[in-house]
Protein backbone atom coordinates (compact mmCIF):
# COMPACT_ATOMS: atom_id res chain seq x y z
CA UNK A 1 0.00 0.00 0.00
CA UNK A 2 1.18 3.50 -0.88
CA UNK A 3 -0.58 6.61 0.44
CA UNK A 4 -0.64 9.76 -1.68
CA UNK A 5 -0.36 12.81 0.53
CA UNK A 6 0.10 15.81 -1.74
CA UNK A 7 -2.09 17.47 -4.39
CA UNK A 8 0.65 16.95 -6.97
CA UNK A 9 0.78 13.19 -6.37
CA UNK A 10 -3.01 12.86 -6.43
CA UNK A 11 -3.26 14.80 -9.68
CA UNK A 12 -0.43 12.78 -11.21
CA UNK A 13 -2.20 9.47 -10.49
CA UNK A 14 -5.75 10.58 -11.31
CA UNK A 15 -5.00 12.73 -14.36
CA UNK A 16 -1.48 12.83 -15.79
CA UNK A 17 -0.73 9.09 -15.58
CA UNK A 18 -4.27 7.80 -15.14
CA UNK A 19 -3.94 5.18 -17.90
CA UNK A 20 -1.28 3.41 -15.84
CA UNK A 21 -3.75 2.71 -13.00
CA UNK A 22 -6.90 0.64 -12.49
CA UNK A 23 -9.54 1.19 -9.81
CA UNK A 24 -7.96 -0.99 -7.09
CA UNK A 25 -8.97 -3.18 -4.15
CA UNK A 26 -11.95 -1.15 -2.89
CA UNK A 27 -13.69 -1.51 -6.24
CA UNK A 28 -12.75 -5.19 -6.58
CA UNK A 29 -14.62 -5.80 -3.33
CA UNK A 30 -17.66 -3.82 -4.48
CA UNK A 31 -17.92 -5.19 -8.05
CA UNK A 32 -19.51 -8.59 -7.26
CA UNK A 33 -22.29 -6.88 -5.32
CA UNK A 34 -23.02 -3.65 -7.21
CA UNK A 35 -22.01 -4.88 -10.65
CA UNK A 36 -19.76 -3.50 -13.34
CA UNK A 37 -21.28 -0.03 -13.54
CA UNK A 38 -19.67 3.36 -14.00
CA UNK A 39 -18.12 3.28 -10.49
CA UNK A 40 -16.35 -0.07 -10.86
CA UNK A 41 -15.87 -0.61 -14.62
CA UNK A 42 -12.54 -0.10 -16.33
CA UNK A 43 -11.02 1.36 -19.47
CA UNK A 44 -12.89 1.09 -22.81
CA UNK A 45 -16.07 -0.36 -21.29
CA UNK A 46 -16.14 2.49 -18.76
CA UNK A 47 -15.65 5.08 -21.51
CA UNK A 48 -18.48 3.56 -23.55
CA UNK A 49 -20.88 3.52 -20.60
CA UNK A 50 -19.97 7.04 -19.51
CA UNK A 51 -20.60 8.40 -23.01
CA UNK A 52 -23.99 6.67 -23.05
CA UNK A 53 -25.00 8.16 -19.66
CA UNK A 54 -23.61 11.65 -20.26
CA UNK A 55 -26.74 13.14 -21.93
CA UNK A 56 -28.72 12.58 -18.72
CA UNK A 57 -26.26 14.79 -16.82
CA UNK A 58 -25.96 17.69 -19.25
CA UNK A 59 -27.00 20.97 -17.65
CA UNK A 60 -30.02 21.30 -19.91
CA UNK A 61 -31.20 17.83 -18.87
CA UNK A 62 -30.70 18.61 -15.17
CA UNK A 63 -32.75 21.79 -15.57
CA UNK A 64 -35.59 19.50 -16.64
CA UNK A 65 -35.26 17.46 -13.44
CA UNK A 66 -35.48 20.46 -11.09
CA UNK A 67 -39.28 20.45 -10.97
CA UNK A 68 -39.24 16.84 -9.77
CA UNK A 69 -36.51 17.63 -7.24
CA UNK A 70 -38.53 20.53 -5.82
CA UNK A 71 -41.73 18.44 -5.62
CA UNK A 72 -39.96 15.64 -3.73
CA UNK A 73 -38.20 18.03 -1.33
CA UNK A 74 -41.38 19.98 -0.56
CA UNK A 75 -43.40 16.80 -0.09
CA UNK A 76 -40.89 15.39 2.41
CA UNK A 77 -40.12 18.60 4.33
CA UNK A 78 -43.79 19.63 4.62
CA UNK A 79 -44.55 16.52 6.73
CA UNK A 80 -42.38 17.83 9.60
CA UNK A 81 -44.24 19.40 12.53
CA UNK A 82 -43.25 22.34 14.78
CA UNK A 83 -41.37 21.08 17.84
CA UNK A 84 -40.78 17.67 16.30
CA UNK A 85 -37.37 16.02 16.60
CA UNK A 86 -36.24 14.74 13.19
CA UNK A 87 -33.31 12.34 12.90
CA UNK A 88 -31.82 14.29 10.03
CA UNK A 89 -29.27 11.77 8.78
CA UNK A 90 -32.06 9.23 8.29
CA UNK A 91 -34.41 11.86 6.84
CA UNK A 92 -31.79 13.02 4.34
CA UNK A 93 -31.01 9.46 3.28
CA UNK A 94 -34.70 8.83 2.62
CA UNK A 95 -35.22 12.19 0.88
CA UNK A 96 -32.22 11.87 -1.44
CA UNK A 97 -33.02 8.27 -2.33
CA UNK A 98 -36.62 9.15 -3.17
CA UNK A 99 -35.41 12.13 -5.20
CA UNK A 100 -32.90 10.06 -7.12
CA UNK A 101 -35.40 7.24 -7.72
CA UNK A 102 -38.02 9.73 -8.93
CA UNK A 103 -35.50 11.21 -11.36
CA UNK A 104 -34.18 7.87 -12.58
CA UNK A 105 -37.56 6.23 -13.02
CA UNK A 106 -39.58 9.32 -14.06
CA UNK A 107 -42.34 10.82 -11.92
CA UNK A 108 -44.96 9.96 -14.53
CA UNK A 109 -44.75 6.22 -13.99
CA UNK A 110 -48.08 4.70 -12.92
CA UNK A 111 -46.95 3.54 -9.49
CA UNK A 112 -47.23 7.11 -8.16
CA UNK A 113 -45.58 9.18 -5.44
CA UNK A 114 -46.55 6.94 -2.50
CA UNK A 115 -45.11 3.83 -4.12
CA UNK A 116 -42.04 5.85 -5.13
CA UNK A 117 -41.48 6.88 -1.51
CA UNK A 118 -41.88 3.29 -0.33
CA UNK A 119 -39.36 2.14 -2.92
CA UNK A 120 -37.02 4.92 -1.82
CA UNK A 121 -37.22 3.75 1.79
CA UNK A 122 -36.29 0.20 0.84
CA UNK A 123 -33.45 1.32 -1.39
CA UNK A 124 -32.06 3.62 1.33
CA UNK A 125 -32.05 0.81 3.91
CA UNK A 126 -30.31 -1.62 1.59
CA UNK A 127 -27.77 0.97 0.42
CA UNK A 128 -26.62 1.66 3.97
CA UNK A 129 -26.04 -2.03 4.63
CA UNK A 130 -24.21 -2.60 1.34
CA UNK A 131 -21.93 0.44 1.84
CA UNK A 132 -20.94 -0.83 5.27
CA UNK A 133 -20.27 -4.30 3.84
CA UNK A 134 -18.01 -2.93 1.12
CA UNK A 135 -16.01 -1.02 3.74
CA UNK A 136 -15.63 -4.08 5.99
CA UNK A 137 -14.57 -6.21 3.03
CA UNK A 138 -11.93 -3.65 2.04
CA UNK A 139 -10.22 -3.09 5.40
CA UNK A 140 -10.40 -6.63 6.83
CA UNK A 141 -9.09 -9.97 5.51
CA UNK A 142 -11.80 -11.99 3.74
CA UNK A 143 -12.12 -14.73 6.42
CA UNK A 144 -12.82 -12.07 9.08
CA UNK A 145 -14.98 -9.82 6.90
CA UNK A 146 -17.28 -12.75 6.11
CA UNK A 147 -18.09 -13.52 9.76
CA UNK A 148 -21.83 -13.33 10.60
CA UNK A 149 -21.01 -11.18 13.63
CA UNK A 150 -19.86 -8.42 11.26
CA UNK A 151 -23.14 -8.47 9.36
CA UNK A 152 -21.92 -10.35 6.28
CA UNK A 153 -25.23 -12.14 5.79
CA UNK A 154 -27.15 -8.88 6.01
CA UNK A 155 -24.72 -7.44 3.48
CA UNK A 156 -25.31 -10.30 1.03
CA UNK A 157 -29.08 -10.09 1.54
CA UNK A 158 -29.16 -6.31 1.03
CA UNK A 159 -27.02 -6.52 -2.11
CA UNK A 160 -29.32 -9.20 -3.54
CA UNK A 161 -32.40 -7.11 -2.71
CA UNK A 162 -30.90 -4.05 -4.44
CA UNK A 163 -30.14 -6.10 -7.55
CA UNK A 164 -33.72 -7.43 -7.58
CA UNK A 165 -35.15 -3.89 -7.32
CA UNK A 166 -32.91 -2.66 -10.12
CA UNK A 167 -33.75 -5.69 -12.29
CA UNK A 168 -37.47 -5.01 -11.81
CA UNK A 169 -37.08 -1.35 -12.76
CA UNK A 170 -35.14 -2.26 -15.90
CA UNK A 171 -37.73 -4.86 -16.97
CA UNK A 172 -40.59 -2.41 -16.47
CA UNK A 173 -38.82 0.32 -18.40
CA UNK A 174 -37.94 -2.08 -21.23
CA UNK A 175 -41.63 -2.97 -21.60
CA UNK A 176 -42.73 0.68 -21.69
CA UNK A 177 -42.94 1.69 -25.36
CA UNK A 178 -43.41 5.41 -24.75
CA UNK A 179 -39.79 6.29 -23.91
CA UNK A 180 -40.29 8.82 -21.13
CA UNK A 181 -36.90 10.47 -21.50
CA UNK A 182 -35.73 9.40 -18.04
CA UNK A 183 -32.35 7.86 -17.38
CA UNK A 184 -33.47 4.30 -18.09
CA UNK A 185 -34.80 5.37 -21.49
CA UNK A 186 -31.46 7.01 -22.21
CA UNK A 187 -29.66 3.78 -21.29
CA UNK A 188 -31.66 1.86 -23.87
CA UNK A 189 -30.92 4.37 -26.64
CA UNK A 190 -28.22 3.28 -29.08
CA UNK A 191 -24.99 5.26 -29.41
CA UNK A 192 -22.14 5.24 -31.91
CA UNK A 193 -20.14 2.96 -29.63
CA UNK A 194 -23.09 0.72 -28.76
CA UNK A 195 -25.86 0.86 -31.45
CA UNK A 196 -28.11 -1.57 -29.56
CA UNK A 197 -28.06 0.41 -26.33
CA UNK A 198 -27.33 -1.17 -22.96
CA UNK A 199 -28.34 -4.72 -22.14
CA UNK A 200 -30.60 -5.32 -19.15
CA UNK A 201 -27.61 -6.38 -17.02
CA UNK A 202 -25.59 -3.31 -18.02
CA UNK A 203 -28.54 -1.00 -17.27
CA UNK A 204 -29.06 -2.68 -13.89
CA UNK A 205 -25.40 -2.24 -12.96
CA UNK A 206 -25.51 1.45 -13.90
CA UNK A 207 -28.62 1.97 -11.78
CA UNK A 208 -26.87 0.39 -8.81
CA UNK A 209 -23.77 2.54 -9.34
CA UNK A 210 -25.78 5.74 -9.58
CA UNK A 211 -27.84 4.89 -6.50
CA UNK A 212 -24.68 4.05 -4.56
CA UNK A 213 -22.86 7.22 -5.56
CA UNK A 214 -25.82 9.58 -5.72
CA UNK A 215 -28.01 8.76 -2.74
CA UNK A 216 -25.43 7.87 -0.09
CA UNK A 217 -22.82 10.53 -0.77
CA UNK A 218 -25.33 13.32 -1.27
CA UNK A 219 -27.37 12.46 1.83
CA UNK A 220 -24.23 12.29 3.97
CA UNK A 221 -23.09 15.70 2.71
CA UNK A 222 -26.52 17.18 3.41
CA UNK A 223 -26.49 15.72 6.92
CA UNK A 224 -23.22 17.53 7.63
CA UNK A 225 -24.68 20.68 6.06
CA UNK A 226 -27.64 20.60 8.46
CA UNK A 227 -25.26 19.91 11.35
CA UNK A 228 -23.41 23.14 10.52
CA UNK A 229 -26.66 25.10 10.14
CA UNK A 230 -27.75 23.94 13.60
CA UNK A 231 -24.49 25.22 15.09
CA UNK A 232 -24.43 28.48 13.14
CA UNK A 233 -27.75 30.38 13.12
CA UNK A 234 -26.08 33.34 11.42
CA UNK A 235 -25.37 31.17 8.35
CA UNK A 236 -28.95 29.91 8.36
CA UNK A 237 -30.12 33.52 8.35
CA UNK A 238 -27.95 34.34 5.35
CA UNK A 239 -29.19 31.34 3.38
CA UNK A 240 -32.79 32.11 4.29
CA UNK A 241 -32.39 35.73 3.16
CA UNK A 242 -30.85 34.56 -0.12
CA UNK A 243 -33.69 32.10 -0.71
CA UNK A 244 -36.39 34.67 0.02
CA UNK A 245 -34.82 37.22 -2.30
CA UNK A 246 -35.12 34.88 -5.30
CA UNK A 247 -38.40 34.06 -7.09
CA UNK A 248 -39.67 30.52 -6.53
CA UNK A 249 -39.23 29.63 -10.20
CA UNK A 250 -35.49 30.44 -10.19
CA UNK A 251 -33.41 27.28 -10.67
CA UNK A 252 -30.85 26.95 -7.85
CA UNK A 253 -27.27 27.23 -9.06
CA UNK A 254 -23.94 28.79 -8.10
CA UNK A 255 -25.01 31.90 -10.00
CA UNK A 256 -28.49 32.31 -8.51
CA UNK A 257 -27.60 31.19 -4.95
CA UNK A 258 -23.92 32.16 -4.56
CA UNK A 259 -23.73 32.10 -0.75
CA UNK A 260 -25.58 28.79 -0.43
CA UNK A 261 -23.25 27.35 -3.08
CA UNK A 262 -20.19 28.56 -1.12
CA UNK A 263 -21.70 27.05 2.02
CA UNK A 264 -22.01 23.65 0.32
CA UNK A 265 -18.46 23.86 -1.04
CA UNK A 266 -17.22 24.48 2.50
CA UNK A 267 -19.26 21.50 3.75
CA UNK A 268 -17.63 19.36 1.05
CA UNK A 269 -14.23 20.65 2.15
CA UNK A 270 -14.46 20.21 5.92
CA UNK A 271 -16.85 17.23 5.91
CA UNK A 272 -15.78 15.42 2.76
CA UNK A 273 -17.55 12.03 3.08
CA UNK A 274 -15.22 10.05 0.78
CA UNK A 275 -12.26 9.61 3.06
CA UNK A 276 -10.62 6.64 1.31
CA UNK A 277 -10.37 5.91 -2.40
CA UNK A 278 -7.99 3.63 -4.24
CA UNK A 279 -6.12 2.87 -7.44
CA UNK A 280 -3.80 0.02 -8.51
CA UNK A 281 -0.63 0.37 -10.60
CA UNK A 282 -0.86 -1.63 -13.84
CA UNK A 283 2.82 -1.22 -14.69
CA UNK A 284 5.99 0.23 -13.14
CA UNK A 285 5.33 3.92 -12.58
CA UNK A 286 7.10 6.81 -10.86
CA UNK A 287 5.01 9.18 -8.69
CA UNK A 288 6.57 12.05 -6.71
CA UNK A 289 9.98 10.48 -7.07
CA UNK A 290 8.85 7.09 -5.77
CA UNK A 291 8.98 3.96 -7.96
CA UNK A 292 5.77 1.96 -7.66
CA UNK A 293 5.78 -1.68 -8.79
CA UNK A 294 2.96 -3.27 -10.83
CA UNK A 295 0.12 -4.31 -8.53
CA UNK A 296 0.88 -1.63 -5.93
CA UNK A 297 -2.32 -0.49 -4.19
CA UNK A 298 -2.65 3.31 -3.97
CA UNK A 299 -4.72 5.10 -1.33
CA UNK A 300 -5.67 8.76 -1.45
CA UNK A 301 -7.97 10.78 0.76
CA UNK A 302 -9.89 13.85 -0.35
CA UNK A 303 -10.68 14.48 3.33
CA UNK A 304 -6.94 14.83 4.03
CA UNK A 305 -6.29 17.08 1.03
CA UNK A 306 -9.16 19.38 2.08
CA UNK A 307 -7.64 20.01 5.50
CA UNK A 308 -4.12 20.84 4.38
CA UNK A 309 -3.16 24.20 6.00
CA UNK A 310 -0.82 24.92 3.10
CA UNK A 311 -3.87 25.49 0.90
CA UNK A 312 -6.66 26.16 3.42
CA UNK A 313 -5.54 28.53 6.21
CA UNK A 314 -7.01 27.63 9.60
CA UNK A 315 -8.38 24.45 7.98
CA UNK A 316 -10.64 23.33 10.85
CA UNK A 317 -12.53 26.63 10.81
CA UNK A 318 -15.84 26.41 8.93
CA UNK A 319 -16.02 29.51 6.75
CA UNK A 320 -18.02 29.65 3.49
CA UNK A 321 -16.54 33.06 2.72
CA UNK A 322 -13.04 31.60 2.37
CA UNK A 323 -14.21 30.83 -1.20
CA UNK A 324 -14.51 34.56 -1.84
CA UNK A 325 -10.81 34.99 -1.14
CA UNK A 326 -9.64 32.05 -3.24
CA UNK A 327 -11.67 30.24 -5.87
CA UNK A 328 -11.38 26.54 -6.58
CA UNK A 329 -9.62 27.29 -9.87
CA UNK A 330 -6.85 29.14 -8.01
CA UNK A 331 -5.94 26.10 -5.91
CA UNK A 332 -3.30 23.62 -7.08
CA UNK A 333 -4.81 20.70 -9.01
CA UNK A 334 -5.60 17.93 -6.55
CA UNK A 335 -5.98 20.20 -3.50
CA UNK A 336 -9.81 20.30 -3.60
CA UNK A 337 -11.43 17.24 -5.19
CA UNK A 338 -14.92 16.75 -3.70
CA UNK A 339 -16.08 14.90 -6.84
CA UNK A 340 -12.68 13.42 -7.79
CA UNK A 341 -10.88 14.58 -10.92
CA UNK A 342 -9.76 13.35 -14.32
CA UNK A 343 -11.51 10.78 -16.49
CA UNK A 344 -13.16 9.26 -13.40
CA UNK A 345 -14.56 12.53 -12.08
CA UNK A 346 -18.11 12.05 -10.80
CA UNK A 347 -20.49 12.23 -13.75
CA UNK A 348 -23.19 13.63 -11.47
CA UNK A 349 -21.31 16.49 -9.77
CA UNK A 350 -23.58 19.26 -11.12
CA UNK A 351 -26.65 17.07 -10.59
CA UNK A 352 -25.68 16.51 -6.96
CA UNK A 353 -25.00 20.19 -6.27
CA UNK A 354 -28.38 21.09 -7.80
CA UNK A 355 -30.13 18.51 -5.60
CA UNK A 356 -28.49 19.86 -2.46
CA UNK A 357 -29.31 23.48 -3.31
CA UNK A 358 -32.95 22.49 -3.88
CA UNK A 359 -33.14 20.64 -0.54
CA UNK A 360 -31.48 23.41 1.45
CA UNK A 361 -33.83 25.98 -0.03
CA UNK A 362 -36.85 23.82 0.90
CA UNK A 363 -35.66 23.26 4.47
CA UNK A 364 -34.33 26.70 5.33
CA UNK A 365 -37.33 28.49 3.81
CA UNK A 366 -39.62 26.66 6.24
CA UNK A 367 -37.63 25.64 9.29
CA UNK A 368 -35.00 26.68 11.78
CA UNK A 369 -32.94 23.72 13.01
CA UNK A 370 -31.91 23.25 16.65
CA UNK A 371 -29.37 20.66 17.82
CA UNK A 372 -30.28 18.67 20.92
CA UNK A 373 -28.23 19.92 23.86
CA UNK A 374 -27.42 16.52 25.37
CA UNK A 375 -26.64 14.77 22.10
CA UNK A 376 -23.03 14.74 20.90
CA UNK A 377 -22.63 14.44 17.15
CA UNK A 378 -19.42 12.69 16.20
CA UNK A 379 -18.04 11.39 12.90
CA UNK A 380 -18.25 7.64 12.24
CA UNK A 381 -15.88 6.14 9.71
CA UNK A 382 -17.28 3.43 7.47
CA UNK A 383 -17.40 3.53 3.67
CA UNK A 384 -17.96 7.26 4.23
CA UNK A 385 -17.46 9.67 7.12
CA UNK A 386 -20.99 10.23 8.39
CA UNK A 387 -22.59 11.55 11.58
CA UNK A 388 -23.27 8.88 14.23
CA UNK A 389 -26.80 10.29 14.54
CA UNK A 390 -28.22 13.74 13.91
CA UNK A 391 -31.48 14.38 15.80
CA UNK A 392 -32.60 18.01 15.46
CA UNK A 393 -35.64 19.90 16.66
CA UNK A 394 -37.42 21.91 13.97
CA UNK A 395 -39.31 25.14 14.55
CA UNK A 396 -41.06 27.37 12.03
CA UNK A 397 -39.84 30.86 11.32
CA UNK A 398 -41.81 33.51 13.23
CA UNK A 399 -44.42 35.30 11.16
CA UNK A 400 -44.05 39.05 10.82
Amino acid sequence: MFVLNSPEAVHDVLVTQSRKFSKGLLFDIARPFIGNGIITSEREFHRRQRRALQPAFHRDSIAGYVGTMIDVAEEQVSTWRPGEVIVMDQAMRRLMTVMLVATLFSTERPDGAEAMAELGDRVAEHLTTVMRGVFVGTVLPAPIASLPALGHRRYLSAAAALRDLADTAVRQARQDPTGRGDLLSIMFTGTAGNPQGMSDVEARDELLSLLMAGAETTSTTLSWALYELGRRPEITDRIKAECRSRPVEVIPSATTFPFTDRFLREVLRLHQPNWLLMRRALEPVRVSGIELPPGAEIIYSAATMHRDPAYFPDPLRFDPDRWLDRSQKELPPGAYIPFAVGNRKCIGDFFSMTEMLVVLRSIVSRWRLHPLEKHRVRPVVQAQIRPNSLPMLVSPWPTR
